[in-house]
């Protein structure tokens, strides 16, 4: 799915220009802890959190994206970690449940790889 559609899908903002980085993530997950021991290069990371650290370890993985949720204030320190690393950063007003059912249900897979419909 694209970066492109999943913001379209959860009513969502990039919150920096990535339009030549409209790239095609393979899954998505919720849980840092998750994306750190199993998960692969082009994940979304749907997040509730607002740091730069998240930027940080987002990088070390190489995921295709950040989502954050609950329509949190960014940071502008965050916002620019995520364009010094080329990392799409993506905000929504939709709590993390009602994202991540939408996301699911419009077919993005989540991290092992099961889509809507099992």
């Amino acid at each position: 799915m694209l970066l492109s559609e999943i913001t379209r899908i959860v009513e969502g903002k990039a919150l920096w220009n990535f339009d030549d980085k409209d790239c095609d993530v393979c899954g998505a997950t919720d849980m840092l802890s998750e994306l750190l021991a199993v998960g692969r290069d082009g994940m979304l990371l749907i997040s509730g959190m607002a740091t730069s650290q998240l930027i940080k370890t987002a990088d070390i993985v190489g995921v295709g994206g950040i989502l954050i949720v609950r329509g949190k204030n960014i940071p502008e320190e965050m916002i620019e970690l995520a364009k010094k690393y080329d990392i799409p950063l993506i905000s929504t007003k939709l709590v993390m449940f009602t994202a991540c059912g939408r996301l699911f249900c419009s077919g993005l897979s989540d991290i092992n790889g099961t889509r809507f419909g099992y």
